[in-house]
């Protein structure tokens, strides 16, 4: 029963990243920007550091900021996932809210919701699915609102 579980997620996770591969040109830092991700943290926040000898490849799903809030650290980071028919999407969005806890978030025009186990914010809207962590490292420790904030920011872009 496991390895079936195990397989069908494995073959949710190929639908969904296959078709990014696929995909034109995409830079998640390009749609979450830093100006986002310091609204959402209340902060000054600094991109990862690029590695000038290594190439950017052509599809890039997650971005994070990160920065110091009251002298502790903290992150903002977004990943991006897609599917070949929104169906697809709506299927494995809807099979990682039954695996995790979840609390209904209401956002007009999107699905989403907010995992306390993940310390994470799901949204999905059409062919796209996001999820969304502001705050602290620790899961726990994180706020559901400033993970709002930057779903917000990011719905507009979809």
């Amino acid at each position: 029963m496991q390895a079936l579980r195990f397989g069908l997620h494995a073959l949710i996770g190929l639908a969904l990243a296959g078709p990014a591969l696929a995909q034109e040109a995409f830079d998640a830092c390009e749609v979450f920007t830093q100006q986002d991700a310091e609204a959402a943290l209340g902060t000054a926040a600094q991109p990862e550091p690029v590695n000038p000898k290594v190439k950017r490849p052509k599809v890039v799903t997650k971005c994070t900021y990160t920065g110091f809030k009251e002298g502790k650290p903290v992150a903002a980071t977004a990943e991006f996932r897609f599917g070949r028919t929104e169906g697809d999407v709506k299927n494995a969005f809807g099979e990682h809210r039954l695996q995790v806890q979840t609390k209904p978030i209401l956002i007009s025009g999107v699905d989403a919701f907010w995992s306390g186990k993940t310390g994470q914010m799901n949204v999905r809207k059409d062919r796209t699915w996001v999820q969304i962590s502001v705050g602290p490292p620790k899961v726990t420790d994180r706020d559901p609102d400033q993970a709002r904030k930057a779903a917000d920011l990011l719905i507009k872009k979809l």
